[in-house]
C-alpha cells in the first residue's frame, strides 16, 4: 500500500502494542509480540491491555513484555481518552502496533504523540495510521497479527511460533496417580457457544467411568449458577465434581489448566489457555463469534469437534456434537479406549 518500510535499528524509543479485549485474542497476539521482541531486543515492548487481562501476561514472562493497564476500562481509576493519551505520551513511544480494529485506539496512539502507527485500514481510521494495511478477512487471527508486524518491517520473518503460556504450580490438591480433567462448557451467558446442561451431564457421566478420575468445572462469576446446577445434577447421579467456577483469578486459571491431564472446552478463552500451556484439549465448536478457521489453536494435541447440523436455529448447532463424540475424542487424547 505504498508504506515506507520501518527499519527497527533506526527507531529510538519504546514500542507499544494495543491488544484486543478478549482472552483468546490477546493470547493469539503473543507470536506477533515475539516478532517485535526480535526486531527490538534492547527496547521496551509494552502491551496496553484491559485491566482484567493483565494477569494473563504474568504467565507470559518469557516474552519480556511490560504490561500497562488500559485504565479507560477501569472502574476504580477510570481515565478518559485524553487522560490515557497523556499517560502514554510521557513514555517516549516511537512505534505503536494496533492489534484491534478500533478507531478510538488509532486516535489514542496519535494523541499520545506516537509517530509510527501500524494497523489495518478499517473503521475509518486510515488517516490516523502511518502504516495502513488492507485486512484479509480470511486470514487466521495469529497470521493477521504477525503480518502487521512483518509487513511493516519489510517482511524479515518467514515463520512464527505458536503462543506459549507458562503455568505456575497449581494450588489444587492434585495427585499424579489420578487423571485430572477440566471442563469449561460455558454458561447461558455464552449464548450459541454454550453446551447445554442436559448434554454436559452426559459428558460428565462418560468421563466418570475413567479410573481414578478427578473432574473440575471451570467458569467465571457469571457462570457460577450454571456450574452449581451441573454439580448438583451430577451429584444426584453419584458423580463428584469439583466446582471452581468464579473462584479463580486469570493467573490461577492458567495455573490450574496447566496442571490438568486434559481439558474439554467450548470455543473460548480456556481453550486458548490450554493450547498455549500445551495441555491436550477437546474443543466443542458450535456457532462462535468468529469462524472456527480463523481462531482454531495451532497445536497438535487438540481435537476440534465441529457441528454438521442443518438447523437454521444457531442455538441448536452445538448440540450436534454428541457427548459420545466428546468422550471418544478425550479417550483418544488420553490414549485409552472409550468404554
Amino acid at each position: 500500500m505504498g508504506n515506507k518500510v520501518i527499519v527497527s535499528n533506526r527507531l529510538d524509543g519504546a514500542v507499544l502494542a494495543i491488544l484486543p479485549k478478549f482472552i483468546g485474542d490477546a493470547i493469539n497476539t503473543l507470536p506477533a509480540l515475539a516478532l517485535l521482541k526480535q526486531l527490538y531486543p534492547t527496547q521496551r515492548i509494552c502491551v496496553l491491555v484491559r485491566p482484567h487481562l493483565t494477569e494473563i501476561f504474568s504467565r507470559a514472562s518469557e516474552y519480556g513484555l511490560e504490561v500497562i493497564s488500559d485504565d479507560r476500562h477501569c472502574r476504580s481509576k477510570h481515565r478518559g481518552l485524553y487522560g490515557m493519551a497523556s499517560q502514554l505520551k510521557h513514555q517516549n513511544f516511537a512505534l505503536a502496533v494496533l492489534f484491534r480494529g478500533s478507531l478510538t485506539d488509532a486516535v489514542l496512539a496519535r494523541l499520545a504523540g506516537i509517530k509510527n502507527v501500524i494497523g489495518y485500514a478499517q473503521n475509518a481510521r486510515r488517516p490516523f495510521l502511518s502504516h495502513a494495511f488492507k485486512l484479509n478477512q480470511c486470514h487466521h487471527y495469529i497470521y493477521r497479527y504477525c503480518k502487521l508486524v512483518n509487513d511493516a518491517h519489510g517482511r524479515p520473518f518467514t515463520h512464527f511460533d505458536t503462543p506459549k503460556l507458562t503455568a505456575q504450580p497449581s494450588t489444587l490438591a492434585l495427585s499424579k496417580a489420578q487423571c485430572n480433567i477440566a471442563l469449561y462448557l460455558g454458561g447461558k451467558v455464552k449464548g450459541t457457544r454454550y453446551y447445554p446442561q442436559h448434554l454436559a451431564v452426559q459428558v460428565v457421566q462418560h468421563i466418570s467411568t475413567i479410573k481414578n478420575i478427578n473432574i473440575f468445572l471451570l467458569g467465571d462469576q457469571s457462570e457460577q449458577s450454571d456450574m452449581t446446577s451441573l454439580t448438583s445434577l451430577a451429584q444426584s447421579k453419584g458423580i463428584t465434581l469439583h466446582n471452581l467456577a468464579g473462584s479463580m483469578s486469570l493467573a490461577e486459571l492458567v495455573d490450574n489448566i496447566g496442571a490438568m491431564d486434559a481439558v474439554i472446552s467450548i470455543d473460548s478463552g480456556p481453550m486458548h489457555i490450554a493450547a498455549a500451556c500445551g495441555v491436550p484439549c477437546v474443543a466443542i465448536v458450535g456457532h462462535g463469534t468468529s469462524p472456527w478457521s480463523l481462531v482454531a489453536p495451532k497445536t497438535e494435541n487438540l481435537i476440534a469437534l465441529t457441528h454438521k447440523s442443518t438447523s437454521l436455529n444457531e442455538v441448536d448447532l452445538i448440540q450436534d456434537v454428541s457427548p459420545e463424540k466428546v468422550f471418544q475424542a478425550l479417550s483418544t487424547l488420553l490414549c485409552q479406549p472409550p468404554h
